[in-house]
């Protein structure tokens, strides 16, 4: 309850980096894996997607590099030795953020109903997103953590910074930082 009391949009942090500990706890909250998958189903993550199709994965821009978040071994992937955070906002006052996620849809994940036209796929990569960033929300609040989700993002240009296939789309991004009130 005192972690929806606190669920804010906060744009302004600390320069200080979340320590290994908090970016560990940040991820898992995101769409950390819940229960293990079985040669009869997939896996289980802490966030809902359409028919189980987990579309999203989520990247994160710290200072050494943009990482790709590997859930199911709850570990980093190196895909970029780059600071690429400035490119996660057209806003000039985020682009400071400590830590940024970049929300990203594996669009041929989506089969059946929910992959059959673009406005679907992103009507379930939306959602998913959606709630994923709420369990981000939802851990900053109770870490004392500042966090913001961006939708004014220059898709084009961060998908070819980071070399993303076709079939992958950007859908928003989010800014995390230490709070700067005590």
């Amino acid at each position: 309850m005192k972690a929806l009391q606190l669920r804010r949009t906060k744009r302004k942090w600390k320069d200080d980096d979340l320590s290994i500990q908090e970016i560990s706890n940040l991820l898992w909250a995101a769409c950390g894996q819940t229960m293990l998958g079985t040669p009869k189903s997939k896996s289980r993550r802490t966030v809902p997607s359409g028919r189980n199709s987990q579309t999203i994965k989520v990247y994160i821009a710290l200072c050494t590099g943009l990482y790709e978040y590997n859930e199911k071994k709850h570990l980093l992937i190196l895909k970029k030795e780059m600071d690429i955070r400035e490119h996660l906002t057209n806003q000039k006052m985020m682009k400071n953020m400590p830590v940024g996620l970049i929300y990203v849809s594996d669009y041929s994940k989506l089969k059946g109903y929910v992959g059959t036209d673009d406005s679907r796929k992103l009507f379930v990569a939306g959602t998913e997103t959606g709630f994923i960033s709420q369990n981000v929300y939802l851990y900053c609040a109770s870490a004392n953590l500042n966090t913001a989700v961006i939708g004014l993002v220059n898709r084009e240009k961060l998908h070819n910074i980071m070399a993303l296939n076709d079939f992958e789309n950007i859908i928003y991004t989010q800014a995390v930082g230490k709070s700067s009130a005590p």
